[in-house]
């Protein structure tokens, strides 16, 4: 019964505030959403408070940022048990004053998707996946959007981000492009190489370049929780690290330094073999880069 009364509650409260994004959410979806967040007050309610008070101390945090963007996920990663809390104020109640800097809204939004995101709880799929295609969003929070739905890595995470790979364009598809990295699955890992093979402007194979790096780097992939699909690792970063040489034997300049810079993130075990076996191709950059990963 209590529980029924909190989500009550809450849904009364969400028709009445505003989250942080304008998220579309099925019924069922924002139903499930506002009963956990119900459920999560009860129990963890200085999370919801913490996160509330940093969202009222936006104005002072983007006054004292030193970069484009306040710090915000550094911020909200220090908050126990927010799971909850952060999506509360992403769909419920984050909105913030308006008259606020562009920049502080923009934070406080990719903060809280970022933070989001590191949980890494696939019961916040559905939030995500709304997230990642709601409208009018800058491409910082579209990226952090895309980061996020890949650290969770379930089958609908890989779904999504590959229909958002197809149906946005200019600075939005980039943002997702360059988000999507997180995801460490070998489907994304195929697909991220077969648009960098396709890709013709260099930005986005620079952007393409750097989402293998962090798609296949060997440190994360080693950690408890890197690989959503440990079995999936090996194929995922010898995958990474063929289309990285195919870059780097095609390539000069920056777009070059970026590709022998990634190969040497993902480290895979075939590289060596890899890079030998396309020596013809550039034998000086080769040899050059044998010479590095073999020190």
């Amino acid at each position: 019964m209590k529980h029924a009364a909190l989500a009550v509650v809450m849904s009364a409260r969400a028709a009445l505030a505003a989250g942080a994004l304008p998220v579309t959410l099925e019924a069922a979806e924002r139903e499930a959403l506002a009963q956990r967040v119900a459920e999560a007050r009860v129990k963890h309610p200085e999370a919801f408070k913490r996160v509330g008070a940093l969202r009222q101390g936006l104005a002072h945090l983007d006054r004292q940022k030193r970069g484009p963007l306040a710090p915000v996920t550094s911020w909200l990663n220090g908050v126990p048990d927010s799971t909850w809390a952060l999506a509360d104020a992403l769909v419920f109640s984050g909105e913030v004053d308006p008259a606020l800097p562009r920049t502080a809204q923009v934070a406080w939004q990719a903060g809280l998707l970022e933070a989001l995101g590191g949980r890494r709880d696939v019961k916040t799929e559905p939030l995500l996946r709304a997230a990642l295609n709601a409208p009018g969003l800058a491409p910082p929070v579209r990226r952090a959007a895309a980061d996020a739905l890949g650290r969770v890595g379930t089958d609908g995470a890989v779904e999504a981000l590959t229909r958002a790979a197809g149906s946005f364009t200019g600075a939005d598809r980039l943002a997702v492009l360059q988000g999507m990295g997180s995801c460490r699955r070998l489907a994304i890992t195929a697909l991220l190489a077969q648009l960098l093979a396709r890709a013709t402007s260099e930005a986005e194979q620079l952007v393409l370049v750097k989402a293998l790096s962090v798609n296949g780097n060997r440190w994360a992939l080693e950690t408890p929780r890197g690989a959503p699909r440990p079995a999936e690792v090996p194929r995922l970063r010898s995958a990474a690290a063929g289309a990285l040489v195919r870059v780097y034997v095609s390539s000069s300049g920056r777009l070059k330094t970026e590709a022998r810079d990634a190969l040497r993130v993902v480290e895979a075990p075939d590289t060596l073999v890899l890079l030998a076996q396309s020596r013809a191709l550039d034998p000086a950059g080769v040899d050059a880069l044998l010479g590095v990963l073999a020190r």
